[in-house]
């Protein structure tokens, strides 16, 4: 799993450090040129979703993802515990439909024959980070319903 985890976290700063650089270039192509990048805020964009799939399964693996714990404060450790494991076990099977719907989408995308807006590119190509990273987060969340069933928090 190291290997995966220090994959996600590469994947989720290029992600981040590109999109920087590209609004970078925007903001500066429109105010001194007064000519925006249209292909800067189609990518910044794609690489939003990939970035967020990411975060996803980095948050996934540190139990760092939003959760209300009012109720699981006010249980036993164990009950505690199965509420988690059922809560990981949910966020697990949401994930899997994303990963199935996601498959379904970048089919349609392909045979379709659908571009990108501005790049004019194959949009499959950017269609398969829904897939990839959902499958991504789908991992986590269940290395990470294992983890907290077996009580190796």
């Amino acid at each position: 799993m190291k290997y995966i985890e220090k994959f996600e976290k590469i994947v989720a700063c290029l992600s981040v450090s590109v999109m920087a650089i590209l609004v970078f270039i925007n903001v500066i192509a429109r105010f001194v040129f007064n000519n925006p990048l249209a292909v800067a805020d189609e990518m910044s964009c794609y690489l939003f979703v990939l970035m967020s799939f990411m975060g996803t399964a980095i948050a996934a693996r540190r139990k760092a993802h939003l959760g209300l714990t009012l109720l699981t404060d006010k249980l036993s450790p164990n009950a505690a515990r199965i509420v988690q494991t059922v809560m990981y076990a949910i966020a697990t099977l949401f994930c899997l439909l994303i990963v199935i719907f996601g498959i379904e989408m970048v089919i349609s995308q392909y045979q379709m024959g659908q571009q990108t807006a501005t790049m004019q590119w194959p949009e499959w190509i950017y269609g398969l980070f829904v897939p990839l990273g959902g499958a991504f987060s789908m991992v986590a969340f269940l290395d990470g319903t294992i983890k907290i069933a077996k009580g190796d928090n």
